[in-house]
């Protein structure tokens, strides 16, 4: 019902696996379907209509659970659900958000979120966790418009980058066609503009990915912040890899990677595979997935 979320904890090598799921349907008023049966034609979705309610119960809208491993995904434990703690009983939904989360320096696990508020309204923030995991706090909204998938990324001055999809992009074709970005402090407590909010990053409406990857140069620890998305604002085409010298604040235009010029369903995931290589897992106008690595070289 909706994509995971992958989150490794850097102190201790945990992985923890976010997914959302739902005990049957709920039809287009918000009312629980009963006598399912594997024929039945009836459908709906936790983000269309009222597919998911209000309310913590099975019955009134979808779980956010957990699953974890200890030893490298050899092994993993029982679902365990965490709707309880992080979402508000009147919002109509609490997600994770496709891709990845992120272990601050300070060790606070953080999963980018996204959800429904009291209206059925989209919006993006953070879920966090300073205990390694057993309990977790939700932020604020992230934006005042409505917003969706998201990924977060700790600046140098420890405050957290939050990225996100707008839908007002499927409309907006101008110079304020963009990535939404907003920064906090204090772990979604509250959260302020970007700078280069609509305008620095054209999206045709679609998931992205953004991480930091360290390496080293001339003997001097160095990071940036790289970010994919299909560049264009109509379609979903040109798949590309971005990066930024300056914790997101430009975006330079001759350091970027083009990886597939046709259109797609266009989600992407980024990752240092070690110092030299990043990863990414897409969808590209080829395959439904391709795992491809990039010397950093061919973008630095």
């Amino acid at each position: 019902m909706s994509d995971a979320n992958v989150l490794v904890d850097r102190n201790s090598g945990t992985i923890f696996i976010a997914g959302l799921w739902m005990h049957g349907v709920m039809d287009t008023t918000g009312r629980w379907v009963e006598g399912l049966t594997a024929d039945s034609a009836i459908w709906n979705h936790q983000w269309r209509n009222k597919g998911s309610q209000p309310g913590f119960g099975v019955k009134e809208t979808s779980q956010f659970l957990l699953v974890k491993s200890t030893d490298n995904g050899a092994t993993w434990s029982k679902p365990e659900n965490i709707t309880r703690m992080g979402k508000q009983e009147d919002w109509w939904l609490w997600a994770p958000a496709p891709g990845q989360g992120i272990t601050l320096r300070d060790g606070t696990l953080v999963f980018p979120v996204q959800g429904r508020d009291k209206t059925g309204r989209g919006f993006s923030t953070i879920s966090y966790s300073k205990d390694g995991g057993k309990t977790w706090k939700t932020g604020k909204r992230a934006a005042p418009e409505s917003t969706t998938e998201n990924m977060a990324v700790e600046q140098t001055d420890g405050s957290i980058m939050l990225n996100m999809r707008s839908g007002i992009n499927n409309r907006d074709t101008g110079r304020t066609n963009g990535r939404v970005i907003a920064v906090t402090d204090n772990l979604g407590e509250s959260w302020r503009k970007h700078s280069t909010s609509r305008g620095a990053l054209p999206e045709p409406a679609c998931m992205a990915s953004i991480v930091r990857h360290r390496y080293v140069k001339n003997g001097q620890e160095k990071n940036i912040l790289l970010f994919s998305n299909p560049d264009a604002k109509t379609a979903r085409k040109n798949l590309t890899v971005k990066v930024s010298f300056d914790d997101g604040k430009t975006w330079p235009a001759d350091k970027k990677v083009l990886l597939d010029e046709e259109k797609s369903r266009g989600y992407s995931c980024l990752t240092s595979v070690d110092e030299h290589t990043i990863g990414i897992l897409y969808e590209s106008s080829q395959a439904d997935l391709v795992f491809q690595t990039i010397d950093i070289l061919e973008i630095l």
